[in-house]
């Protein structure tokens, strides 16, 4: 029995990964909405209502429901040195260099012990009055004098909960991906300890892209057409170079049972910046599509046997 095992868009749904919203949603500002990749700033209390009876229908249908922090929390919780690995790479991905901020980012990530406390603030995003009094212990600095207190020291992650992004599941394996942009790439950092260290997936789910890779691709311009068929956009999200990556790790693999993947070209702009917003699967010969790609779009088949 593989862990992961998709080969469809429309049958069944059995198991989903999800993420409820948390306080990212709150550290949202005006001044970071385009940075943060966000037009407006949801309403954490009316965002959590509708996530959770989501949630609920899912449950209701007789689907499993696996949440992300869960899943994180597990993994740190199986060796300190686990936490150890994380802590230091959540902070070099954020972007800290300054050695005096890696310090005290650092000590404050590591007071917090309850390790699903850790995951959510990672995900929340960190202010510089958070870490302050650690700060006033050490002297302060040019950098103090001119960062606000309110300023982040690190961003929150409010697209969190778009968990198809970060890695896709393609038959029994995954994509692990390189996000277009800075702020979503640091994402992806949950997904590489997940398969690498949880003991539902460590060693079991074939990778048929890394997170370290030179090109960029996303979840959702990734579709399972049927077990042998595989749609990938051409997007602002998505590169050609990626999709031919994919596909060498795709075929090359024994396991895998895809023989075609079928590389959809659409415009590169954010209003089509997926696959998935502007073609969708309903049935097995049957789709809905978004008339705005129809005048431009190319369809290119990629074969196993060349």
């Amino acid at each position: 029995m593989y862990p992961i095992n998709v080969k469809s868009e429309i049958n069944p749904l059995k198991k989903v990964l999800v993420h409820r919203p948390g306080r990212e949603l709150l550290n949202l500002t005006p001044d970071s909405l385009t940075r943060l990749l966000f037009d407006d700033i949801p309403y954490l209390p009316v965002a959590q209502e509708e996530h959770d009876e989501f949630v609920r229908i899912l449950k209701d249908n007789g689907v499993e429901v696996v949440y992300l922090e869960d899943l994180m929390t597990e993994v740190l919780n199986l060796d300190p040195s686990i936490r150890e690995r994380f802590i230091t790479q959540f902070i070099y991905e954020a972007g800290i260099r300054t050695p005096k901020y890696r310090s005290l980012v650092y000590e404050y990530l590591n007071s917090i012990e309850n390790n699903r406390l850790l995951v959510l603030k990672t995900m929340e995003g960190i202010i510089n009055n958070e870490v302050i009094k650690s700060r006033a212990k050490k002297g302060k600095s040019l950098v103090d004098s001119i960062e606000a207190d309110t300023s982040f020291v690190v961003d929150p992650m409010p697209n969190l909960y778009f968990t198809r992004d970060p890695f896709a599941s393609i038959g029994n394996g995954i994509a692990l991906n390189r996000m277009y942009s800075v702020t979503r790439n640091r994402e992806t950092i949950y997904a590489e300890y997940i398969f690498e260290y949880h003991p539902e997936y460590k060693g079991k789910v074939d990778k048929y892209f890394e997170r370290y890779s030179a090109y960029h691709i996303e979840g959702g311009d990734i579709l399972n057409l049927n077990e042998t068929l595989l749609a990938v956009g051409i997007s602002q999200r998505t590169s050609a170079d990626a999709i031919e990556e994919l596909a060498r790790k795709v075929f090359d693999d024994e396991n895998s049972k895809i023989d075609t993947i079928l590389a959809f070209s659409i415009p590169n702009c954010r209003a089509f910046m997926h696959l998935d917003t502007v073609f969708t699967q309903i049935d097995k010969d049957k789709f809905t599509y978004h008339p705005g790609i129809m005048g431009t779009l190319q369809v290119f088949e990629i074969k196993s046997d060349g």
